[in-house]
């Protein structure tokens, strides 16, 4: 699992407006993608909630918590992400055994935490998506283009806090539209 994260070497913001939003790397980020085999749905439920107490995440939701979270990405795929140290890979493994395919995704993956009153218009400007509280609220994730820059996105809370992930390659660029998108609005914690 990368040490450094895949933001170190993006140029600070100096914000010139009052404070709208402030965006931070989330550090030591194990990812795992999984995908249910055929069938399989209901078992790969089971397991999950039986090895880390998590339910798998709904179209467009996610669940649990900061620390431990299913994601979901796409029908019967989902990512399960863990803060901290450790190998989320591992644990998995024996936890859900041969009900879904499993690949470790952490060092390919790159995510910031972005929050304050100006986010929601902040991300509006680069994402086809409605953030208004009606429309996205906490536990709705969506996976989306920023730009060109394919991203998957949820809501943290009502703060609003938002985490945004994407491929590690692209975490410059990713830095560079919302950095943009801020209009100098956006500080980097």
């Amino acid at each position: 699992m990368a040490d450094v994260s895949a933001f170190a070497g993006c140029p600070p913001v100096t914000p010139t407006l009052p404070q709208q939003a402030v965006a931070s790397a989330v550090g030591m980020l194990s990812i795992v993608s999984v995908t249910a085999w055929r069938g399989r749905i209901p078992a790969l439920a089971a397991a999950l909630h039986a090895g880390f107490g998590l339910d798998l995440a709904a179209a467009g939701r996610w669940t649990g918590s900061d620390v431990l979270a299913c994601i979901w990405s796409a029908p019967g795929h989902w990512h399960i992400q863990r803060q901290g140290c450790g190998r989320l890979a591992d644990d998995l493994a024996a936890a859900l055994g041969a009900e879904a395919g499993q690949i470790d995704v952490s060092d390919a993956r790159a995510a910031l935490r972005i929050s304050g009153p100006g986010a929601p218009a902040m991300l509006a400007r680069l994402l086809p998506i409605d953030l208004h509280p009606r429309a996205f609220a906490p536990q709705l994730a969506a996976a989306r283009l920023a730009g060109h820059i394919s991203v998957q996105l949820r809501q943290i809370d009502a703060a609003p806090s938002y985490e945004i992930a994407c491929s590690r390659s692209y975490a410059a660029s990713l830095w560079q539209a919302l950095a943009t998108a801020g209009a100098g609005a956006l500080r980097l914690a």
